[in-house]
């Protein structure tokens, strides 16, 4: 049984749904802020009148808690470029934003575009449990604002990050806050801590409401932020009550690839392409000298040192993340052998599945033809814990 298809995602699949709930004005109800970010390389651009053309299908339905449609938007959409380059472009977006009026309760947003000349569709759904939004003193989730280049609409664009993505060479991140509070003063505070708890910056705001909502969008200043991950504090404070949001940030830097969590962690998923050299050198080295070894490692692999992306670490990266989605059993899934030979390959040109006495002695036969390999892997106990056996039985050849 052969399925060239399981270990590939096709294009129209890499777009993002967001669904954010915000205060409202009107008694008892909550605007639930969607937004929907398609890049221009999950679509199928053709040549057209000297240039390129793209027509898609998107259509954004809420769903209540029994799995009934009760909201539902579409539109259609044909996208123009002049060159080949906005097509597979990682940083032109087309954005669709969506307010739909909702009660407290739990909904499933779902969203699915397709793409009109190949006819292939993706789908993403996001479930929101909107029921603790009842208090008459809570602060919703902040969103964090960037800036994405909208092609199609006008240049720059104010958009929620994506996963709170943020770039470092960004001066003051955008934080839109909104909440409900009575009537009076009040006060929001914004602390910026690395990953030890440390404090880096923070901002200090007061408020008087007439009404009992707010919505803010406060700037708050990164020039001291280090590493790849920092947390956001957000406190609303009004008398006697209080209520925290915590955002975990990630932080774009160049050359980075977006797929890495933390570098300690990154650095141990190098193990299968450090040399011998290398992995002295991270031996010896102080552990807050470790990040800078680390891009040392990576811009020596820098494939063109001259841009501002390392398309190789994010290929490697990629299939990182790929690995831990699909591999993880017992243990992390880059650390699996599927994982290992995932990362080292890529993707098998094709893949042979044999089962045995129903799931037990599985085998899957992964096959290679550009480097003329096959990799066999064996389940012995019928968990889905595959150990590699190539080139010998129980042994591992990497």
């Amino acid at each position: 049984m052969r399925n060239k298809q399981d270990l590939k995602a096709t294009n129209i699949e890499q777009f993002h749904l967001m669904a954010v709930p915000n205060a409202m004005t009107e008694d008892g109800k909550i605007k639930l802020n969607i937004h929907v970010m398609i890049p221009s390389y999950a679509l199928q651009f053709v040549k057209e009148n000297g240039g390129f053309e793209s027509s898609f299908e998107a259509r954004i339905s809420l769903l209540n808690k029994e799995g009934k449609q009760i909201k539902h938007e579409a539109i259609q959409e044909t996208l123009k470029a002049s060159d080949y380059l906005e097509t597979v472009s990682k940083s032109n977006w087309y954005f669709i934003e969506q307010d739909f009026l909702v009660e407290p309760g739990k909904y499933t947003i779902v969203s699915e575009v397709m793409d009109i000349d190949t006819r292939n569709r993706g789908i993403r759904e996001k479930e929101i449990d909107l029921t603790k939004y009842v208090d008459d003193f809570i602060l919703f989730p902040p969103q964090v604002m960037i800036h994405y280049k909208g092609t199609w609409q006008g240049g720059k664009k104010l958009m929620p990050s994506y996963k709170n993505e943020i770039s470092v060479q960004q001066p003051t991140v955008p934080v839109l806050i909104s909440g409900k509070v009575q009537k009076g003063e009040y006060s929001l505070n914004l602390e910026i801590k690395d990953a030890d708890d440390v404090l880096i910056n923070k901002l200090d705001s007061t408020f008087t409401n007439s009404i009992e909502n707010f919505s803010h969008q406060l700037e708050l200043n990164l020039n001291e932020v280090q590493g790849l991950r920092v947390k956001l504090y957000v406190n609303l404070l009004q008398n006697d009550k209080s209520d925290q949001q915590l955002v975990e940030l990630k932080i774009k830097r160049p050359g980075v690839s977006s797929n890495i969590r933390e570098v300690d962690e990154a650095i141990d998923q190098m193990r299968y392409i450090l040399s011998n050299e290398e992995r002295s050198k991270l031996n010896k080295v102080r552990k807050k000298d470790r990040e800078e070894l680390f891009y040392s490692f990576w811009s020596e692999r820098d494939p063109t040192p001259e841009t501002s992306t390392n398309e190789l670490m994010d290929q490697y990266y990629s299939r990182v993340r790929y690995a831990n989605e699909h591999f993880t059993s017992f243990t992390p899934g880059w650390r699996t052998d599927m994982g290992m030979i995932y990362i080292l390959f890529g993707p098998p040109n094709d893949i042979e599945r044999i089962f045995m006495n129903s799931n037990r002695n599985a085998h899957q036969n992964w096959y290679y033809y550009r480097i003329n390999r096959t990799f066999t892997f064996y389940d012995e106990n019928g968990f889905g814990d595959y150990r590699l056996t190539t080139p010998y039985i129980y042994g591992r050849a990497w």
